[in-house]
């Protein structure tokens, strides 16, 4: 069997953005990509490969599989792009975090020896379309025909959608006419690229930073910081036109929107009526955004995972309402690994999936302290609770990635 070749790559949104083939991701997020590069052996098979920016730690390969854990062959990036036995190697497809002309060009040596599948697939070569499919224009305008598609009273009013602005007068002026709200540039994720108002920062600090999101990316978006009750995302795949569900993730971000970790439930403990108004429409949100995504462009122009983050929230009145689409993510998302790990987790046990970084100390050391105090307890090859590095806890690495389970 041909092996797949994932990679992990989460500075594609920018890189989008930037248009240009030989874009290079600012130094911290270079790190951040290099240290969490096997984070993506979590959503492979065992027979695949991992292409990764960093150290190939196979001793940590080793113990994962000694746990029972079937993840696939390490690979330096370095390495293997000047490795020609390795570039003519028959491959199945290439399966990024996700896409952009600079993955594309960086792993150009490669394609011709990938299975004709992948070569013929909408993702093997880029197009212009690809760009505008990844921006927040084409999820505010899916989430605009679904509103004037499905009147239901638990959907967002029109007041409650997006505004795009393409000036600083512009920005003030739909900012005046709302109490709170958050700008956002097109093309970003995990709560990254936005701004909150009102906020503590004088008018020509914002000024500075509202114009650099504008002269970076062309145009941001204004939509208002509604009353928050959940975040949770669904997650599809996008396959030879279709649109298939693969089930939901529930996740948390803090005060300013920005991600901090995904829970790993289907069913998470939630505030007293929630449960009841979830279960109530999710067959009916899952089944909108189906239909939403079946007629965009992501069932032509794209092939492979999709997560959508959705939003339960109050509005004025205090009534609970569906935001269904807060943004769309054309590629893996934590989300997509939450959903594998799940299969991991004995019947009873929960847990959360997060993100460590620190500047001043290491993964390793962190991973130490963790496992002492949250030892891992497995039954059979299921984790029952404790502690689990999804990354190489290496000494060099500030970022890392892991589960805890209870």
């Amino acid at each position: 069997m041909r092996p797949d070749t994932y990679f992990f790559n989460p500075t594609c949104e920018p890189a989008i953005a930037n248009r240009s083939p030989f874009y290079t991701a600012p130094a911290r997020l270079r790190k951040f990509e290099s240290d969490l590069g096997y984070l993506t052996a979590w959503i492979a098979n065992e027979w695949d490969q991992v292409v990764v920016q960093g150290t190939v730690d196979n001793a940590y390969n080793q113990e994962m599989r000694k746990l029972g854990f079937k993840l696939p062959e390490l690979i330096n990036l370095k390495e293997a792009m000047a490795n020609p036995s390795w570039l003519a190697q028959p491959k199945g497809t290439l399966r990024p975090w996700g896409w952009s002309p600079a993955l594309l060009k960086l792993f150009k040596p490669a394609i011709n020896f990938y299975q004709d599948e992948f070569k013929q697939s909408a993702v093997a070569t880029w197009q212009e379309g690809h760009r505008n499919l990844y921006s927040r224009i084409t999820a505010l305008d899916l989430l605009t025909r679904i509103i004037e598609k499905y009147s239901y009273e638990w959907l967002p009013e029109s007041k409650e959608l997006p505004v795009v602005c393409f000036t600083l007068d512009q920005i003030y002026a739909v900012l005046e006419r709302k109490v709170r709200s958050v700008v956002k540039t097109p093309w970003s994720s995990s709560g990254r690229g936005l701004l909150l108002f009102p906020n503590p920062d004088i008018k020509s600090k914002n000024d500075e930073v509202l114009g650099g999101m504008l002269n970076q990316q062309g145009f941001v978006t204004i939509e208002p910081w509604l009353g928050k009750v959940a975040d949770l995302s669904f997650q599809f795949v996008s396959k030879a036109g279709e649109i298939r569900y693969m089930g939901r993730t529930f996740f948390e971000t803090d005060s300013k929107g920005r991600y901090v970790r995904n829970q790993l439930t289907d069913t998470p403990i939630l505030p007293d009526g929630l449960s009841g108004f979830l279960e109530k429409h999710h067959g009916e949100v899952v089944q909108l955004l189906q239909e939403a995504l079946k007629e965009s462009g992501y069932s032509s122009l794209y092939e492979g995972w999709i997560g959508v983050d959705a939003l339960i929230y109050k509005d004025d009145s205090g009534e609970l309402k569906f935001q269904p689409m807060i943004e769309i993510n054309g590629r893996y998302t934590m989300g997509a690994i939450a959903l594998k790990l799940r299969e991991h987790l004995a019947l009873q046990s929960s847990g959360f999936l997060q993100i460590f970084y620190s500047k001043s100390s290491n993964f390793n050391l962190f991973c130490q302290k963790q496992k002492a105090e949250k030892p891992l307890i497995m039954d059979g090859q299921k984790i029952v609770s404790g502690f689990l590095p999804l990354t190489p806890p290496l000494q060099e690495h500030h970022f890392g990635a892991y589960i805890e389970v209870i």
